[in-house]
């Protein structure tokens, strides 16, 4: 790959890059589409997955906040009840099964993030959130193996995190990556963090919200080996880029292990949907350019490319 190395490139995943001087002609194909999981029956999940078939990249699905239902480890879902991971499961297949019946493209291939968050974490142990973790990695390994026998070069499934400082301490969110981490088989993990708090100018472990700091974003964004860094850039103003630019920067000076940015996130999509944002929609392009420019705007961070421009919409 061009540019920085990244520490490790799983098989498969280079070969959904997207050039950095092309981004400005980049096919619609390859701007996909991310969403909050709300309806999640057997015919919506497969209906939204038909509705994606004329795309091909990586993607998330992102369910909600850690959480139990009935004994067992799930998410929480937008206004409607609690999934256990066997149901989490079921919509995900079922959503695979609708892009790979009605996949316009036999070349395309859909990379999904099955995504959860470190919401509410505070209020649980460190052994759950460890615990939690440890099931979702379980419930990934065993997706991916599913779309291996069944939808091969078709459907790839992966884990996928929206790590926040002001959703959770940091060592509760530790706790469960690293419950991830430690899970044998776990797959890579698209990380769709935040950088609440965090500087926009300056990379010496500032602080951010809720006792993170630089070192901690990029950590669990990057030090772990399943991270795959996709960070949310929705901010209009840059702003978003400029932290992640400076976390980067951090790594690199600090630990000689800079970040290397698999995508972008955007969400004018679901601003849309509710009738708008203000300062917060940027589109999966405009995420893109954002952190690219940051990012090479310093010899120590540039990257030729940043692969992935992805978009949230709801699923509701």
């Amino acid at each position: 790959m061009p540019g920085r190395l990244a520490r490790w490139l799983p098989a498969g995943l280079a070969l959904l890059a997207v050039g950095a001087a092309g981004a400005c002609h980049v096919p619609p194909s390859r701007e996909t589409n991310s969403y909050y999981m709300a309806r999640n029956g057997s015919s919506d999940a497969s209906s939204l997955g038909c509705a994606n078939s004329v795309k091909t990249g990586r993607m998330t699905m992102l369910f909600g906040a850690p959480t139990t239902v009935g004994g067992s480890y799930g998410a929480t879902v937008w206004s409607r009840p609690d999934m256990p991971v066997q149901d989490i499961q079921e919509t995900v297949k079922n959503f695979a099964r609708g892009y790979a019946y009605c996949r316009s493209d036999s070349s395309f291939v859909l990379q999904i993030g099955v995504g959860t968050s470190n919401s509410g974490l505070d209020a649980r142990t460190t052994q759950w959130a460890s615990a939690h973790g440890a099931a979702w990695a379980g419930a990934v390994r065993d997706l991916a193996a599913w779309a291996q026998r069944y939808h091969p070069g078709v459907v790839q499934v992966y884990g996928a995190w929206d790590p926040e400082p002001s959703w959770s301490s940091f060592a509760k969110a530790d706790a469960w990556i690293n419950g991830y981490d430690a899970t044998s088989g776990r797959r890579a993990l698209f990380v769709n963090a935040s950088a609440d708090g965090c500087s926009t100018g300056d990379a010496t472990n500032r602080p951010c919200n809720n006792g993170w700091n630089q070192w901690a974003l990029w950590h669990v964004a990057w030090e772990h080996d399943p991270s795959l860094p996709i960070p949310q850039i929705y901010r209009t103003d840059a702003a978003q880029a400029a932290q992640w630019k400076n976390i980067d920067l951090w790594g690199t000076v600090n630990r000689a292990d800079g970040i290397y940015f698999y995508g972008a996130l955007a969400q004018s999509g679901a601003c849309a949907q509710v009738g708008g944002c203000t300062g917060t929609d940027n589109t999966p392009h405009q995420a893109h350019d954002q952190l690219l420019w940051l990012l090479n705007s310093d010899p120590r961070t540039a990257q030729d490319e940043v692969g992935t421009m992805t978009g949230m919409w709801w699923n509701s």
